[in-house]
């Protein structure tokens, strides 16, 4: 097999799909009083993997979150190039991180895409560009999106 077949191999195995929420910093105004305030500067892309094997509240087998996190990886390089130098996008791998999904106690790993545009900026329309083109690539890989609010409103 090659890569691009290990990874759909992969994605159609684990039942793998994505979730995006709002990435938020905080930062100090020192406008008079001290004040924080939070600023939407990007957004998260959470890919989750269901184990298989069982539902033994385990880490991903290493091999396969290994191949997942370097397709992550590679995807991120992708548009990053595509994107420029006016947006970062970086993955944060959880290998560590399992996540039991309340509707059907189902064990999850996770790895995590941020999408930012490296500063204490609010994003724009190149951090809104970077994720449209990573959800199509994970789209292209068959990767689903859930939507997350659905997740705590089930």
């Amino acid at each position: 097999m090659n890569p691009e077949q290990d990874v759909r191999s992969l994605v159609k195995e684990h039942h793998v799909f994505y979730e995006v929420s709002p990435y938020y910093i905080e930062r100090e105004e020192a406008a008079g009083l001290p004040t924080t305030i939070k600023i939407h500067a990007g957004f998260n892309v959470d890919v989750y993997g269901i184990r298989t094997e069982d539902d033994a509240p385990e880490t991903p087998p290493p091999g396969e979150y290994v191949l997942g996190y370097v397709a992550l990886e590679t995807l991120a390089d992708k548009v990053s190039q595509q994107m420029g130098d006016r947006c970062l996008l970086e993955v944060i791998p959880l290998p560590s991180t399992v996540v039991i999904d309340g509707r059907d106690g189902k064990v999850e790993g996770m790895l995590r895409l941020r999408i930012s545009g490296g500063s204490n900026q609010p994003a724009g329309l190149i951090e809104q560009r970077a994720l449209q083109q990573v959800e199509q690539e994970l789209q292209d890989i068959g990767v689903a999106r859930r939507d997350y609010r659905l997740r705590a409103n089930d």
